[in-house]
């Protein structure tokens, strides 16, 4: 459950990017001239983005809840494997989610002309920010997960072949101390 737990925050920030790219989308309203312009998203949109996101970790602390129920050495390996396949479930899409977020925002993430000298984004460069972003922190629990996979063969095996740690050396007598008798 503890690697679980651990592999389930990076877990949380891929799905908060990749959902970010497959969920967002700008909020449309009148302007005084009864032109239709684009807003920030509703808090709505932005709650659901969190709520996917927190999802799958919740999932993946959950498969590690199961596991450890199985009452394996091995369990480990199950909350590692969950994490690595979910995060190749987040990875896979996101040029395809970066491609569709790009299209709902025609003038970038900010929705500020790219005349007006407060531009900070030109239109799919946010996009591009979030999916690199999400590759490193996918690859990073991938490799996380792949390390406590390791990890626990490597302490499986040495228990197996009876490999044990130096002996502990028995306390120190102590000289001119008053013997405690029990009675």
């Amino acid at each position: 459950m503890a690697v679980a737990g651990i592999l389930a925050v990076p877990l949380f920030f891929v799905g908060l990017m990749a959902f970010s790219l497959k969920v967002d989308k700008p909020s449309h309203h009148l302007t005084k001239k009864g032109v239709v312009a684009l807003g920030d998203p509703t808090k709505g949109t932005v709650g659901t983005i969190y709520l996917l996101a927190f999802a799958v970790s919740a999932a993946l602390v959950l498969v590690g809840v199961l596991a450890m129920l199985l009452r394996s050495r091995l369990a480990t390996i199950v909350s590692a494997a969950a994490a690595i396949l979910a995060s190749v479930l987040l990875l896979l899409p996101l040029a395809t989610w970066a491609a569709e977020h790009t299209k709902r925002y025609p003038l970038g993430a900010d929705n500020i002309p790219h005349a007006s000298p407060s531009d900070q984004f030109l239109r799919g460069e946010w996009e591009q920010t979030v999916r690199s972003t999400a590759r490193q922190v996918g690859l990073v629990t991938i490799a996380l997960a792949l390390a406590a996979i390791a990890l626990t063969v490597l302490l499986e095996i040495r228990r197996r072949r009876g490999i044990e740690g130096p002996p502990v050396p028995p306390p120190p007598e102590v000289v001119g101390a008053p013997e405690i008798t029990g009675g």
